[in-house]
């Protein structure tokens, strides 16, 4: 599905004929997640030892806004069938399409809507340099909604249209750091946006990078026998799920994921929907595995961050790593610098995206703006602390608002 949004969005920003049948594959879809097997956004999965209900929410909700973002674009364009895509985009309501899906209501929306893009056209507003700004963001839960299995954490097409061509309009730097992995499923597959387009993509925290057609890997504090031993325990990992009583895991929140430094794997979803019996016995045929690699258990930590996930992760020397570091590298590399005059947005959504965000205030404390996403007060409050300026501060409530103030920037620019 997501080869056929991927074509979508190429054709909408770089121009081309929007075929009927790709639109048919996203009905097909939707029309299949939303049938009589599915209760209340859920879907029964079953093994032949065992059965969960998956939460199809996002997945579908998604297709849903993706099929009536599609269907106003047909009617503009059989109303102006030679108007190229910018101003068939111009003419669509992003408000009035995404406001219905706003967590608390329709009202909250454009109020947050209207905040954000002051800020973004603050954000690009010309400089006495000439240089545009730089756009840093974090994905799950700030560019896209959080959805209970990694594996179908699908963008879609509105929003995928919407950041491109922002990136490309108005930066000459846009980059995602994400937690995930790049693949495995990981970002680049996720994504329905050009993986060799505007915008660059990151995993495990910054420490790998897509750049020009491959995979650029940070090391630092890494030894070979810890990139050794996670390889192998992938591979023991890909067994495992292969295994009847353990095969759904590959769907349960987080999956598994082979990062950088580190494999997390799922062994919960938010809504409770695995037997607390099975997961434990996951847990416990995961440790046998990483006993066969690490038998003297000194390479491999295993750690139960949360009810929802654990890390298998490999000692390091001591270097602690975290997105800021990230950012520097994607920024060095690209021969750019935060210190320059200029704007740097930073969008995140949780305490690990703060490092971004006092990287950015420590180099260009007058050039730093900030939009985060969620109703955590504790952290909005850190992130005013840090910036010190509530005029380049914006919080909203979900992606969906930061999609259509893009949206509502780029027609003010069409």
């Amino acid at each position: 599905m997501q080869a056929v949004r991927r074509k979508i969005v190429a054709v909408m920003v770089e121009g081309g004929d929007l075929l009927d049948e790709w639109i048919n594959v996203l009905q097909d879809a939707f029309d299949k997640l939303t049938d009589s097997p599915t209760k209340t956004y859920e879907r029964e999965m079953r093994t032949v030892s065992t059965k969960m209900n998956l939460n199809i929410k996002d997945e579908t909700v998604g297709l849903k806004k993706d099929l009536l973002f599609l269907e106003r674009v047909k009617a503009e364009q059989s109303e102006s069938p030679d108007s190229p895509w910018a101003v068939i985009l111009s003419k669509i309501d992003f408000l009035s399409l995404l406001a219905p899906y706003h967590p608390i209501n329709e009202e909250t929306f454009r109020k947050e809507c209207e905040c954000t893009l002051r800020l973004l056209r603050l954000f690009v507003k010309p400089n006495g340099n000439n240089r545009k700004p730089i756009f840093i963001t974090d994905w799950d839960g700030t560019m896209k909604d959080y959805c209970s299995q990694y594996a179908t954490n699908l963008q879609p097409v509105y929003s995928a249209v919407g950041i491109t061509r922002f990136a490309a309009r108005f930066t000459r730097l846009s980059a995602v750091l994400t937690a995930g992995p790049l693949r495995g499923p990981g970002i680049l597959d996720l994504t329905a946006m050009p993986i060799d387009g505007p915008v660059l993509f990151s995993g495990s925290w910054g420490r790998e990078w897509w750049l020009g057609g491959k995979r650029i890997v940070h090391d630092d504090g890494i030894s070979n026998e810890g990139f050794d031993a996670l390889q192998k325990l992938d591979d023991e990992m890909k067994d495992l799920l292969h295994m009847n009583d353990f095969s759904l895991f590959a769907l349960v929140g987080s999956g598994v994921q082979r990062k950088v430094d580190r494999l997390t794997l799922g062994v919960q979803t938010v809504f409770g929907c695995v037997r607390p019996e099975l997961s434990n016995r996951y847990q416990d045929a995961v440790k046998e595995r990483i006993n066969r690699v690490d038998p003297d258990n000194h390479i491999l930590i295993f750690d139960p961050s949360t009810t929802l996930e654990v890390e298998i992760v490999a000692h390091s020397s001591g270097v602690i790593w975290n997105k800021a570091d990230g950012m520097d590298r994607v920024v060095a590399t690209r021969c750019q610098s935060l210190k320059d005059p200029g704007n740097i947005l930073i969008c995140g959504d949780t305490l690990s995206d703060l490092p971004m965000v006092r990287r950015a205030a420590a180099l260009n404390p007058e050039g730093v703006m900030v939009i985060f996403v969620g109703l955590d007060e504790k952290l909005r409050q850190s992130v005013r602390d840090i910036v010190e300026n509530e005029n380049r501060c914006c919080f909203v409530s979900c992606p969906d608002v930061v999609h259509a103030a893009m949206a509502q920037l780029l027609n003010e620019f069409s």
